[in-house]
């Protein structure tokens, strides 16, 4: 058993009723990604078959979380490993520790323990008593420490780009568009009775994502930074979206990677898209790479990878992508394309996403 340094010492008496003499045993663990709290969540939910006391604790970096249940056996059908590969939670594992059971949660990031949820469920219906951990997509807490030199979750500054971020970046030219602008202000969302602009969200993933990437060494060209037309007011599609198309060909650009919001009449409807165009042998690798790591960080639900002869794809010279992030007209998707998290995660999975591209064709 591994070593843990930071303690958890609130010991967590699952249900009033008294342990039984035998051990209780876990009969069932599973895991589900969470959109429905801010941030999202994994939840992992451990089935008993009595009372138990846990035991909560966080290993020095931060992203191994150890919860030992006092007295407690897993059943041979659970106690195995998990690969959940979700949000925060790479892999979740449960197993016998002596006369204890362990779980096991590997995390992807630094996490802070106050930002981590345990807490007994008493049993309901057909459902059994139940143990349940909640870990956060974005560590509040964690991330707070990293403006001081610790690794965070929630900005890679350039301390904490790796070094192997830097290796694979160094030298590479990657143009950004953030879709719409000045007098176009794309699909318009409703949120609070107030609304919301396209042209707005997608410079608030933008402008991070740019943070990121120069961090770790790469030249970053943006076709805007401000709420501005890239060719003039009231500009034509075509003339619009040529000028963008200008500034990444001029740039001579390693890549481009076009963001936007999608909308429809149907508020149920969302998901991600990545939409590329084959004029080159690596527009469908750079559209997998940043679709693939959306599915892995983030909670939204999948619309693929599609072809399509989007001007901006067809008209760039360098391997492009255009990321539809969500429907602007989904109140959900809304709310967190809008929230304090939501647009620097979506920017951090466009970074992996972009590094896991450049990994591919190293």
């Amino acid at each position: 058993m591994k070593k843990f340094f930071l303690i958890f010492a609130a010991l967590l008496a699952l249900l009033a009723a008294p342990l039984s003499v035998s051990a209780a045993e876990v009969t069932a663990l599973r895991t589900a990604a969470r959109t429905d709290g801010d941030p999202p969540f994994v939840r992992i939910v451990l089935d008993l078959s009595a009372s138990v006391k846990a035991v909560a604790s966080l290993d020095k970096s931060g992203d191994t979380l150890s919860v030992t249940l006092k007295d407690a056996v897993p059943a041979s059908s659970a106690a195995k490993d998990y690969a959940v590969n979700a949000q925060n939670v790479r892999s979740v594992s449960l197993e016998k520790d002596g006369s204890d059971a362990l779980l096991t949660v590997n995390m992807k990031n630094e996490t802070a323990m106050s930002d981590i949820k345990v807490f007994a469920l008493k049993a309901n219906g057909s459902l059994p008593q139940r143990l349940v951990v909640d870990v956060p997509s974005v560590s509040k807490s964690a991330s707070s420490k990293s403006s001081s030199g610790v690794k965070g979750s929630a900005a890679k500054s350039s301390s904490s780009a790796s070094s192997a971020d830097k290796k694979i970046l160094k030298g590479k030219v990657i143009c950004i568009d953030a879709g719409h602008g000045g007098s176009d202000v794309g699909a318009i969302g409703t949120l609070s009775g107030r609304s919301v602009y396209e042209k707005d969200i997608t410079l608030s993933i933008a402008k991070p994502l740019r943070d990121m990437l120069q961090s770790a060494g790469a030249k970053v060209v943006m076709t805007r930074s401000t709420d501005k037309d890239v060719a003039r007011a009231y500009a034509g599609d075509a003339e619009e979206l040529q000028a963008r198309c200008d500034v990444a060909n001029k740039a001579k650009a390693d890549i481009f990677l076009s963001i936007h919001i999608d909308s429809f009449s149907n508020a149920s409807v969302d998901g991600t898209t990545a939409y590329y165009y084959p004029k080159t042998g690596r527009d469908l690798l750079l559209a997998r790479a940043l679709h693939q790591s959306m599915m892995t960080n983030m909670a939204i639900p999948d619309r693929g990878v599609r072809s399509n002869d989007l001007y901006v794809n067809v008209h760039t010279n360098m391997p492009a992508t255009l990321m539809e992030m969500g429907f602007i007209s989904n109140t959900h998707r809304l709310s967190m394309l809008t929230s304090s998290w939501g647009p620097k995660r979506i920017a951090e999975s466009m970074y992996q996403g972009i590094i896991d591209y450049f990994k591919q064709i190293s």
